[in-house]
């Protein structure tokens, strides 16, 4: 009977908890699953800060690299003392993500009069990571806070005006983001 009445006194939580991991899988944010059929292959990407370019490669069993879709980008911006470079990988991918500004970047927005709230919600305008996210373990003395992302200025693409990270259309980051996995190899250079 005592045991009756603590699983009665915790269900309406247990319940709670179920229908919000549903909604979150569902909705805003949510993380790829990976899936066997989709992860067979095994990929590799590269930046090209300088060209603007992001180059997708398929590793072969004999693993080499054979490159399998060229995208144009948003890249670090000339002059930043501190950008990502060299070898890592992905360590997350979400889609239609908030964004978290970090302090850093809030104070760089106000200098501009731009005030950013510490979580900018999915498609506001204000929300510069897009329609996609993908979080990238690259660190500098700013922490780790780079990411392959959407974006909300289509301009932005073939260009250097980052702050460090990547920016790409919505569509073709999307499509990126459902082909890869984490811990997908990411190599930044120069």
């Amino acid at each position: 009977m005592r045991f009756f009445k603590q699983l009665t006194s915790i269900f309406p939580c247990l319940v709670i908890i179920i229908v919000t991991v549903a909604y979150a899988d569902n909705n805003a944010g949510s993380i790829t699953k990976t899936n066997a059929q989709d992860h067979k292959k095994n990929y590799y990407i590269e930046v090209s800060v300088s060209k603007c370019k992001l180059t997708l490669y398929e590793k072969t069993t004999s693993h080499s690299l054979v490159p399998i879709r060229e995208y144009k980008v948003g890249t670090a911006a000339w002059g930043l003392d501190v950008v990502p470079n060299g070898k890592g990988f992905v360590t997350r991918i979400e889609f239609n993500p908030y964004w978290f500004p970090t302090k850093y970047t809030r104070e760089s927005y106000a200098q501009k009069g731009i005030t950013l709230p510490a979580a900018v919600p999915p498609g506001d305008q204000l929300n510069y990571m897009g329609s996609f996210k993908i979080s990238l373990s690259h660190s500098t003395s700013r922490g780790r806070v780079y990411r392959i992302h959407g974006n909300n200025n289509s301009n932005r693409i073939g260009k250097r005006v980052t702050g460090g990270c990547v920016c790409m259309d919505n569509n073709e980051g999307e499509e990126l983001a459902r082909l890869i996995r984490v811990g997908t190899e990411v190599n930044v250079v120069m």
